[in-house]
């Protein structure tokens, strides 16, 4: 005789099973101790704390519970590798805000409707306001996105923003801003060298330098061979923040290489003084492109010795000039870097005080469109 209890066997195990894992990982995230920040994140996490009385009075005790035992629970970093590789496997392309590519490369998916015309446009004016305000050369260098250049990488079907139409907008509105379109120069070389990390957003070493060689270029300067700075290989284990997005166990890290051999410079972050462009002890940490500087800072400035220049350059920008300045050093006597996320002070008292020779405003093109700071270029 059939016995429909034997066939529900199985599944009552399970169940316990279950019910036995989820009690006893909630058990030990009041047991173990807890983490307060997570370096594949790169972000503070939320720890469970004592609720007090006036915690019940409202909603904040549920959603430290909520947020501190997401945070919190067991093996949690192996937890976000399997989320990814489960959806990775039922043919989702577009994990956390990130494309996965050919050749192990991460995509961010930014779309047309991240990006607002209105402010694109006005950041554009307040850009050609300034040439017309200020006693200096201005240039613009809008680095193009990953997805926008390495289009044979993308997956089918992925959807980005349409940078080109971005970039017809720039000469139509800059009439006294030098526009460095350095597109070609990357395409050119998009075969033979490494452009952008496999994991992050950021452009490499060798990117950088081919920027810098058409600033020379516009500049009249004639650029060092990339030789001369001894690029080296400081990590070979990088993973960057598209990673800390959507880790997977099949992610490929780079080579993490830095032009080694810069000129000997005195450099100022947010007025503490240090001997090197470098912070070493970056490449320790999952936050390694922070090597350049420590991070990112409202105001750094470099005064390099022995240089053979008198002019200053002032550089308004985003974390993708912090790559590049490394080669700009040898040529300028000082060169003063403006983050206008972290810089507050008016703009006209630093052109007094700088009184800059260039001025290049180095941004990827996506951050540009989307900077709501940039106002303060006016100010």
């Amino acid at each position: 005789m059939y016995n429909r209890n034997k066939k529900k066997q199985p599944f009552a195990v399970f169940f316990i099973l279950s019910v036995l894992f989820l009690a006893v990982c909630g058990i030990l995230l009041f047991i173990l101790p807890q983490r307060t920040y997570s370096e594949n994140e790169n972000r503070y996490l939320t720890t469970l704390k004592a609720p007090s009385f006036s915690d019940f009075l409202d909603t904040s005790m549920q959603k430290n519970l909520t947020d501190g035992a997401n945070d919190q629970f067991l093996c949690r970093d192996l937890w976000m590798k399997l989320a990814t590789a489960m959806q990775r496997a039922v043919g989702f392309q577009d994990i956390g805000g990130v494309y996965f590519g050919k050749d192990g490369y991460y995509f961010e998916r930014i779309l047309d409707s991240h990006l607002s015309d209105t402010r694109w446009q006005n950041n554009l004016r307040f850009l050609e306001q300034f040439a017309n305000t200020y006693d200096t050369d201005v240039s613009f260098l809008p680095v193009p996105s990953k997805g926008s250049l390495l289009t044979g990488l993308l997956p089918a079907n992925a959807v980005l923003f349409q940078s080109d139409r971005l970039y017809a907008k720039i000469p139509q509105m800059l009439r006294q801003v030098s526009f460095l379109d350095i597109r070609p120069v990357l395409l050119e070389h998009a075969n033979d060298r490494q452009l952008y990390f496999k994991t992050d957003h950021h452009w490499t070493m060798d990117a950088a330098y081919l920027a810098y060689t058409e600033w020379c270029r516009t500049q009249g300067i004639k650029p060092a061979a990339l030789e001369a700075f001894e690029p080296g290989c400081v990590r070979k284990d990088f993973f960057g923040t598209l990673y800390s997005k959507a880790p997977d166990f099949h992610a490929q890290p780079d080579h993490f290489f830095l032009p080694v051999h810069v000129p000997e410079a005195t450099v100022t972050i947010d007025g503490r003084q240090t001997d090197s462009i470098y912070d070493w002890g970056k490449l320790d940490t999952k936050d390694q492109y922070g090597v350049y500087f420590g991070g990112n800072f409202g105001r750094i400035e470099i005064h390099t010795k022995n240089s053979t220049s008198k002019k200053t350059l002032l550089m308004i920008k985003d974390s993708f000039a912090n790559s590049a300045v490394p080669f700009f050093m040898a040529d300028y006597q000082t060169i003063v870097m403006i983050d206008l996320r972290y810089y507050n002070q008016p703009i006209s008292k630093l052109i007094q005080e700088t009184n800059p020779s260039e001025t290049l405003f180095l941004y990827e093109i996506s951050n540009f469109a989307q900077d709501t700071n940039f106002f303060k270029i006016l100010k």
